[in-house]
């Protein structure tokens, strides 16, 4: 799964840079309107492409872990994983494209204390569920998905609540 999973948050990563480009150089050159503009519309396109990725990823899994040749032993566990993921993909697109757009106007800090907080919850977690109530790798993946909404979440109330022009 996890080649798979790494090809995506480097898509995705590369999205919120790309947009986070645009953003800046409105930010900077104090183009209010087109800035907006410009994070509204990467946020849409970010929701619309999430859930494209989502009935996608979900049932064209088995079939890419095929291709990937991954080995019989574990492919059940592989698709049990990567179909809950898929579930919660949207949660990491819209966490990649809000720091992205926080980066692009300077705030580094709190993207990065969000996914802190982010990674210790997984953790957290992955402790509870697969420890605790032995769900296995779907804990780990409901682990992984429940962490990435929290960090969605806090990014998007940041940028809704902000008194900021970025808004």
């Amino acid at each position: 799964s996890f080649p798979l999973i790494n090809l995506l948050i480097s898509f995705f990563m590369g999205l919120s840079v790309g947009a986070g480009v645009v953003i800046s150089n409105y930010f900077g050159a104090r183009k209010i309107d087109l800035m907006r503009k410009s994070i509204h519309s990467s946020i849409v396109i970010t929701i619309l492409l999430g859930i494209l990725m989502t009935i996608i990823g979900i049932f064209a899994c088995p079939t890419i872990l095929g291709w990937m040749q991954t080995p019989s032993d574990v492919i059940n566990e592989s698709i049990q994983y990567l179909q809950i993921y898929f579930g919660g993909i949207l949660f990491t697109m819209i966490y990649n494209i809000g720091s992205g757009i926080l980066r692009a106007v300077g705030d580094s800090k709190r993207p990065l204390y969000f996914l802190i907080v982010s990674s210790v919850v997984n953790v957290i977690l992955d402790l509870i569920f697969i420890i605790w109530f032995k769900i296995g790798i779907a804990g780990a993946a409901y682990a992984t998905v429940i962490s990435q909404g929290i960090s969605a979440m806090l990014t998007m109330l940041l940028l809704i609540y902000t008194k900021s022009e970025y808004k």
